[in-house]
């Protein structure tokens, strides 16, 4: 599956916050936030994807639309660990920028890594996929981690695991027959595969995958509500109240 420009920056052991900021802004001139989660953009960047992915996000933090974050501690868990979403016209500009540029100016390696690419020009629905992504993998994950963690033992990895068919660190060579999740992209590890099956479960579950089937059937099986019935521990985890996960899909208009 095609990655994204939605990047995570981490910068909890950089020294200096303010000089990190500079930085930062001069690659990435335009700047939005969604209750303190930062959007950053080239200077290229058109306005109005800015502003697409600035909905989508708002959407998926404050489900309800009261202009309350839901879930606070996610919330605050994007923000203490510096995660943000990159946008540009052009992928290899900014890879160019986060894996030479910014390395060079004093930032780790290790402080940009999990970093996903999208190009502004990409379709509504992969706006969808990678703002989920930068809330699940770095909200969820960070706030609920023995549920929401992204490794072997967590609730998700649980539920992930019956889903594939058995636990597999890797991509195994043939998935068992009875798995509905059977993602096979060798890049994506373990972590990156609850990534992914949060995505599809919960898009799934609220309808925004029901025309895809012939899409995404060779990753994905369960693309309805109805089908999602099969995947009782995932179905009970996103509908679970505590949790404050979306009940609806947010909306491009």
């Amino acid at each position: 599956m095609k990655k994204t420009l939605i990047i995570f920056l981490f910068i909890s052991n950089f020294s200096y916050a303010s000089e990190y900021n500079e930085i930062i802004k001069s690659f990435f001139p335009k700047q939005a936030n969604v209750f303190g989660v930062k959007i950053l953009a080239l200077e290229k960047t058109p306005d109005k994807s800015i502003n697409k992915a600035k909905s989508i996000l708002s959407q998926w933090l404050d489900n309800d639309n009261n202009g309350k974050a839901d879930n606070q501690l996610v919330v605050d868990n994007l923000v203490k660990n510096n995660c943000a979403m990159a946008m540009g016209k052009s992928i290899r500009k900014v890879d160019s920028i986060l894996d030479k540029k910014l390395i060079k100016e004093g930032i780790s390696q290790k402080q940009t890594e999990g970093m996903f690419a999208l190009a502004s020009k990409e379709p509504n629905i992969a706006y969808l996929e990678e703002i989920l992504h930068l809330v699940t993998d770095c909200g969820y994950a960070n706030a609920y981690p023995e549920i929401f963690g992204e490794y072997k033992g967590t609730k998700i990895a649980l539920a992930m695991d019956k889903a594939r068919g058995g636990y597999f660190e890797k991509i195994p060579k043939k998935y068992p027959k009875a798995a509905w999740y059977t993602y096979d992209d060798r890049s994506c590890d373990y972590s990156c595969m609850v990534t992914e099956y949060f995505y599809w479960s919960l898009t799934s579950y609220l309808g925004g995958q029901k025309n895809r089937y012939k899409e995404i059937s060779e990753e994905w099986k369960l693309n309805s509500k109805e089908k999602m019935k099969k995947d009782e521990l995932m179905v009970k985890l996103i509908t679970n109240p505590e949790y404050k996960i979306p009940k609806k899909l947010p909306s491009f208009k």
